[in-house]
């Protein structure tokens, strides 16, 4: 569990992370061994969890050393199944962290809201349903890995 107080908006306590793969820690369907080392350091304290309709067929093999749970989302009504899930585990303790436009809605339930700008861009919904807007995975993963930048950026 990572647990963090936010001046003016309260304690945080996450439990969940929810990834989506294409676009957001996957760039044509590959991750890199920096974003794999952040992942499996994640997993330490929070339950990983990777959304994904496996658009390039490869999140088998892409995850194999991974400390994580995929899910795949069949291509159809995308963003609704990834907000249903994050719903399921409990959106007060989930952080979601996403670029497209079928990620808006789990980013605007989960307690926290990640949208990242990598290659594919990212969606103006997704931008506009998030918490906290990054350059890349890495930089989300570092966020949750040193909590306290959260709190320097949300506090009010």
């Amino acid at each position: 569990m990572l647990s963090f107080n936010i001046p003016g908006v309260g304690k945080i306590e996450l439990e969940n992370a929810v990834f989506d793969l294409n676009g957001t820690i996957a760039v044509d369907g590959k991750i890199t061994d920096k974003v794999k080392v952040k992942l499996n350091k994640l997993s330490q304290n929070l339950r990983i969890y990777l959304l994904t309709a496996d658009t390039y067929g490869t999140v088998e093999q892409t995850v194999s050393a991974l400390t994580l749970e995929v899910v795949k989302i069949p291509p159809v009504d995308e963003s609704e199944k990834k907000r249903d899930f994050v719903l399921k585990i409990g959106k007060e303790k989930t952080v979601a962290i996403g670029n497209g436009a079928n990620d808006a809605l789990m980013l605007k339930e989960a307690k926290i809201g990640i949208a990242v700008i990598e290659s594919e861009g990212a969606s103006g919904d997704t931008l506009l349903n998030a918490d906290l807007i990054v350059r890349s995975s890495s930089d989300a993963m570092d966020l949750l890995l040193n909590p306290m930048r959260i709190v320097s950026t949300l506090r009010r």
